[in-house]
């Protein structure tokens, strides 16, 4: 057993250095990859998704050395072997739940005008009568502060006045009328 665990410690071990050291210097991060414009499921079961190069690489490092640590005590085979087992899926385990705790505070920083329409703002340079240009409104979208180029369908709106937004055009361009 002493050669198994001391397998499992070497190479789990130095599988976690490589990643760790990959990591410091930006590899190995989530990269995302088109799939080609194919629909392909992806789901995966909980225990599927317990596994990862990470807690496979975890498990196998503690069950190494917490395997030789408790053979070095003296104990039974089977204790030995059960505590091993139990620290590996323990760290399996706890490497998991923090992959999912730090995965839970990424978000997308894009903010969407879509979800301008209804919302109040200013005009901050005075958006002209329909079909004379653009103005500047400053509108609330996403809980930020967002300028963007306005248009009106009606007459044209002076600097400071309130409006709402009404329309979102392909362009990025918000339609607006006074309040």
């Amino acid at each position: 057993m002493t050669t198994v665990f001391i397998y499992c410690a070497a190479i789990g071990g130095t599988l976690l250095v490589v990643q760790f050291v990959l990591l410091l210097f930006g590899a190995g991060g989530d990269t995302d990859m088109g799939d080609g414009g194919h629909t392909v499921g992806h789901d995966q079961g909980a225990f599927l998704k317990l596994f990862s190069v990470q807690t496979v690489t975890t498990f196998a490092t503690f069950f190494g050395l917490i395997g030789l640590a408790t053979e070095g005590l003296g104990w039974s085979a089977p204790a030995v072997a059960s505590s091993a087992t139990l620290a590996g899926v323990a760290s399996l385990w706890l490497v998991t739940r923090l992959m999912r705790g730090l995965s839970a505070l990424q978000s997308q920083g894009n903010v969407d005008l879509k979800n301008a329409i209804g919302q109040q703002g200013s005009v901050y340079l005075r958006v002209p009568a329909a079909g004379q240009g653009h103005g500047r409104v400053l509108v609330q979208v996403q809980s930020r502060s967002v300028e963007c180029r306005a248009i009106s369908k009606g007459g044209e709106i002076p600097t400071g006045a309130a409006i709402r937004v009404i329309e979102h055009t392909d362009d990025d361009v918000l339609v607006v009328e006074p309040v």
